[in-house]
């Protein structure tokens, strides 16, 4: 930056690019992200019980089609507790970002198939009609959000330490 540009500067301008650095970058301890993988296997576990139950459960808002998403669904979790062990085991920054990568772009192609198969019916379901409107664009904004996590991790895991 020019220096003479930089005198002219308010001072906390010029503290904006330290704040980011000191902020933006700071990363979890070992010992806090080793905690978030565990918590992640063990809700993947119960959220993978809980999908498996919910035909067995005939909710009324569920249609039929849930059975065709089940697939997704399943390979979706999976694939999140994989990359939570594997993060769990191998505690380097390149194995993280990959795996954030992974997770999100399952996470992304499960929402797109939500989105296009929609197996929720709101219609007659004690008033929350509503609901059939706004979970697309929910599923939306969730796609939307995932590709630029997984733009995000890729630039990192490519162009950061």
């Amino acid at each position: 930056m020019n220096h003479h540009h930089h005198e002219n500067m308010p001072p906390w301008a010029r503290r904006v690019d330290n704040y980011g650095r000191q902020h933006w970058e700071k990363e979890l301890k070992t010992k806090s992200r080793r905690g978030e993988y565990i918590a992640s296997i063990i809700f993947n576990l119960i959220f993978l019980w809980i999908v498996n139950k919910v035909p067995e459960w005939h909710i009324p808002f569920i249609k039929d089609s849930y059975m065709v998403v089940l697939w997704i669904l399943y390979t979706n979790i999976l694939i999140r507790i994989g990359a939570a062990i594997l993060m769990l085991v191998f505690e380097t920054t390149p194995v993280r970002r990959l795996g954030n990568i992974i997770t999100e772009a399952a996470g992304f192609v499960t929402t797109l198939v939500l989105y296009y198969i929609y197996p929720f019916d709101f219609q007659n379901f004690h008033g929350l009609f509503w609901m059939d409107w706004l979970l697309p664009i929910i599923f939306i904004i969730g796609m939307v959000v995932s590709a630029m996590k997984v733009f995000s991790n890729g630039w990192k895991l490519l162009f950061w330490r």
